[in-house]
């Protein structure tokens, strides 16, 4: 009997120890979006969404160096616009955006960073690949190297939430997709990836070089099958130039035969004055289109290269423009920015295309509510690219 109090002891200090250590957080997010496209002002679209996000976070230990992460949502969203009566669209999303096993281990040399389960990367250049994944993750971290390497698979994840690029440079789309369901299985792809960092190698630059490569495969979705498998390399250059400014240079070479490549270059400059936490950063990005010796880039992950109406990706497209930030008062956090946009065409390699300006403010509220309006404008040289949009966005967390 003294011997099952004791197992029962152990038992119920242990779940103890799980459940009062436990991290978990609520999110209830409300979101109006009015887009005017192509300057009918009279007839805008009108996205209003809802969601609902749980967070947690499960230790395993009393150090806090293993434990389980865990991200879920369920999201409404209703679109319609104004002037057309009859077609609208409601569409329901349940996803599991992290649920992920992870272990830090500290040595002498360094620390070991171990994931595995669905997580979320992204590539050092943030164009290529920015998104969610079910696989592994494994990092060693020092003073002066960083290495990392992923694997994994994209078929399981949500597509509704998850866009990937087709080779051929278009969104990848099942062909039995119902847009009535609430989880669409995304592109069966598998993808690796493998990094290294010198951290301050040479007066304070860091220097990194990436390599990532997806196949094509089966997967639980009826898919029209790629054939070209994509690689991409990239190198990039940062660190301070001067007290307070800090500069960013990065190239990538993508290609899925090597014979033919494209490339992507992205360049930044940033000044942090000390002033109200502000920074002011001057950026450029180029991504090549059919010309001379390069291919259309095209990346992996969709990710919008500007704010025209027909949201073009980084693909025979370059801009470069000027963005600031800044917290003028306490809770408040400003942050504005412009664009010059230019496209590859066949007469020129940069006809120009339009001018985007944008800003954003998010004032923290209270501790656990959050208000964000946003607004943004494109000037498109025609003006069926041009696109203005309003968003206002709250966050309430318990």
């Amino acid at each position: 009997m003294n011997m099952k109090k004791y197992f029962a002891a152990i038992l119920f200090s242990v779940l103890s120890a799980f459940v009062f250590s436990a991290e978990l957080s609520f999110f209830l997010g409300d979101n109006t979006d009015l887009k005017f496209d192509s300057e009918e002002y009279s007839e805008p679209t009108l996205k209003q969404s809802e969601a609902f996000s749980a967070l947690a976070k499960i230790p395993f230990n009393k150090r806090g160096t293993s434990f389980l992460s865990l991200e879920a949502s369920i999201s409404h969203s209703y679109e319609k616009i104004f002037g057309d009566h009859e077609n609208s669209e409601n569409e329901f999303i349940a996803d599991l955006n992290v649920l992920k096993f992870s272990s830090i281990i500290e040595c002498s040399a360094g620390k070991f960073f171990l994931d595995a389960g669905r997580l979320f990367l992204t590539d050092i250049s943030q164009t290529i690949f920015a998104q969610s994944i079910d696989g592994a993750y494994a990092q060693f971290s020092a003073s002066w190297l960083d290495v990392s390497v992923f694997g994994g698979y994209t078929g399981l994840l949500n597509l509704k939430n998850t866009s990937i690029m087709h080779s051929g440079g278009y969104v990848w789309e099942p062909v039995d997709e119902d847009e009535k369901d609430f989880y669409d299985f995304c592109a069966p792809y598998i993808a690796g990836g493998a990094k290294i960092s010198f951290p301050y190698l040479l007066l304070n630059q860091t220097i990194s070089l990436e390599g990532l490569g997806f196949w094509n495969t089966e997967g639980p979705a009826d898919s029209p099958e790629d054939e070209d498998n994509r690689f991409y390399g990239t190198l990039r250059l940062d660190g301070p130039l001067a007290p307070m400014l800090f500069y960013g240079l990065s190239g990538t070479a993508s290609s899925t035969d090597f014979s033919d490549f494209g490339f992507l270059g992205r360049a930044n400059i940033s000044l942090f004055p000390d002033f109200k936490s502000s920074s002011i950063t001057l950026s450029a990005s180029y991504a090549s289109g059919d010309r001379g010796p390069f291919v259309p880039f095209i990346g992996f992950t969709q990710i919008t290269a500007c704010l025209s109406a027909d949201e073009p990706i980084y693909s025979g497209i370059s801009k470069a423009g000027l963005s600031a930030t800044i917290i003028p008062i306490d809770k408040l956090y400003c942050a504005v920015g412009g664009d010059a946009v230019f496209v590859d065409n066949d007469s020129s390699a940069f006809d120009y295309c339009g001018f985007q300006v944008y800003g954003n403010a998010k004032y923290q509220l209270f501790s656990d509510v959050a208000l964000t309006l946003y607004a943004s404008h494109f000037a498109g040289d025609s003006s069926d690219s041009s696109r203005t949009e309003i968003a206002f966005n709250a966050v309430i967390s318990f």
